[in-house]
């Protein structure tokens, strides 16, 4: 039987508040010391530790010990935990509901992955560790039973956390962000975010947070009211749990706790949960939404669906430009003093509410990928070859088509301008963000990107010049500092934003794009939004989108 009404707390048996209870109070100090200590304890740190007199303390040792509950080394005369503990911690296991049912997930996904699984429940604000399964790997995560490990920097923790009530959270992080290793996140609100994209996409991980050489993936196990009840996890040495496969174990944990989840309540909901921040514009999902741009003159924000296609305008009604005619999709959209262009495979077009008005043939090996205007309203465009596998950027023309200023090998998902530092460019494939100097035809990596936090798709540029990078497979926005490190992140309720501009009154919203083809229904049903117009009030002014001229 599942008690989830009563959290624990240590006040609710303290002598304080029970007659009597005195010496058992002792009692249960000196077995949690023993219990979390990794090694055996000797008489002076007991006493040390409890501030028991020494007679009594040796009283309440050796009764312990009559008992089975511990027991001392003969050659050190230290102690340890008895082997009745075993018995009654096996007996625990075999009883629980939670155990019998999560033990058979925790088998399978150990078989599924050669690596050490877990189940895990909320101590006050550490995970305490219930069941295990071992890898048969000599190197491989052996976590002991019954320790105790902050919820901050364990996957375990962090995907209980980001379940939690807004006060339950706080009650945790208000006991202390302790750094372990260099990846351990120890800033509150920087935690906050992240817990945001742990509820969101369903997994958490610890990326080296606690343990250097160990990557660890976990998910909670909801009760049906979407309260967490425990939570499982897998772990092994980094190089063999590289980032790549952890997120894909990621998902395959999620859907595990929701096994367990179901099992211990049927009834358990499992309607999508995503942040009330965020504000719909569309009436209607695009299939694949992508390239917000705003319209500093008539306030309002212009986006595409590349594979309707058409070009939309959000704002109290929405309204759209369709470009069914074509019979192809689109690639991306720059703003125009006159309406628009937008790219169709090689090719530039220019138009207005009312549709296509002139076609600009361009080379036919280099496909329009990207399309800004620079601060003085030229067009660049960002072409890829594919037989090449080079991107192409430089500025367009009627006459001419592409004239390149800068290549770059692979493929570009996005380029914005950012004042005079140059111009930013997306590449997905190499987990990059490139500045490109355009008065001095200098390029050069801005930033790394890691995999596991998602594949860079969408450039948004701040007032301070500062890059906003949308993550695909990540749910979210991160900004990026001068010196190309990650300083904020904004948790979105889709998987793959696709396309994020400055907009709104102040230019303080970030307008967020997704797809919605291509998705599962389970996809689909943990992300409801995917395919619409969302918009997030950040904080921070942008930069707006200048008009271009053709």
């Amino acid at each position: 039987m599942l008690m989830n009404e009563l959290q624990w707390s240590s006040d609710l048996i303290s002598p304080k508040n029970v007659a009597g209870t005195a010496l058992i109070g002792k009692a249960c100090d000196i077995l949690e010391i023993i219990g979390h200590s990794p090694g055996l304890v000797g008489q002076a740190q007991l006493a040390e530790k409890t501030g028991i007199p020494r007679a009594t303390l040796y009283r309440i040792l050796a009764a312990l010990i009559s008992r089975g509950l511990i027991r001392q080394d003969l050659l050190s005369q230290n102690y340890t935990l008895g082997f009745s503990f075993l018995e009654l911690a096996q007996n625990a296991w075999s009883s629980s509901d939670l155990a019998s049912i999560a033990s058979v997930e925790l088998r399978r996904l150990r078989d599924l992955t050669g690596e050490t699984s877990y189940l895990a429940v909320q101590e006050g604000s550490h995970v305490l560790a219930l069941g295990r399964f071992e890898s048969a790997h000599d190197k491989r995560s052996n976590a002991k039973l019954g320790a105790l490990k902050p919820m901050h920097c364990t996957s375990q923790g962090k995907a209980i956390l980001s379940h939690l009530s807004e006060a339950q959270l706080e009650h945790v992080l208000t006991s202390g962000l302790t750094a372990f290793t260099d990846n351990t996140i120890t800033d509150v609100e920087q935690l906050r975010a992240h817990l945001a994209i742990v509820r969101a996409r369903g997994y958490a991980m610890d990326d080296e947070e606690i343990v250097l050489g160990t990557r660890c993936v976990g998910a909670a196990i909801l009760d049906p009211d979407g309260k967490p009840i425990a939570a499982i996890s897998v772990a092994g040495p980094t190089f063999r749990m590289h980032p790549e496969r952890a997120e894909q174990l990621g998902k395959e944990l999620a859907e595990a706790a929701k096994r367990i989840s179901s099992q211990l309540a049927p009834s358990l909901r499992t309607s999508a949960q995503y942040s009330g921040d965020c504000k719909v514009w569309s009436r209607n999902p695009a299939f694949i939404g992508s390239a917000p741009r705003w319209d500093v003159r008539t306030q309002s924000i212009f986006w595409a669906d590349l594979l309707a296609p058409s070009i939309r305008v959000g704002g109290d009604v929405e309204d759209f430009a369709s470009l069914h005619t074509l019979s192809e999709r689109i690639n991306s959209l720059c703003l125009t003093e006159g309406g628009f262009v937008c790219a169709a495979g090689c090719d530039l077009l220019a138009g207005d509410r009312n549709g296509v008005r002139q076609r600009f043939a361009g080379a036919a090996n280099l496909s329009i990928r990207s399309l800004r205007a620079n601060p003085d309203g030229h067009i660049w465009a960002a072409c890829f070859d594919a037989e090449a596998n080079i991107s192409k950027i430089g500025p367009w023309a009627r006459e001419n088509g592409l004239e390149p200023v800068f290549d770059l090998a692979g493929d570009v998902s996005d380029i914005a301008f950012a004042g005079e530092l140059g111009l930013m460019v997306a590449q997905p494939v190499r987990q990059s963000i490139y500045l490109l100097e355009t008065p001095s035809g200098r390029k050069r990596k801005f930033a790394d990107i890691p995999k596991v936090a998602g594949s860079p798709c969408g450039l948004a540029i701040d007032e301070e010049l500062n890059p906003w990078v949308g993550l695909s497979d990540g749910w979210s926005i991160i900004k990026l500092n001068e010196n190309g490190e990650i300083e904020r992140t904004i948790a979105l309720p889709v998987a793959n934003p696709t396309g994020i501009a400055f907009g709104g009154a102040n230019l303080c919203e970030i307008f967020v794009t997704s797809a919605r083809s291509g998705l599962s229904r389970d996809s689909l049903t943990n992300a409801p939004l995917s395919g619409q117009l969302l918009s997030i009030d950040v904080g921070e002014r942008g930069l707006p989108d200048t008009l271009g001229k053709l």
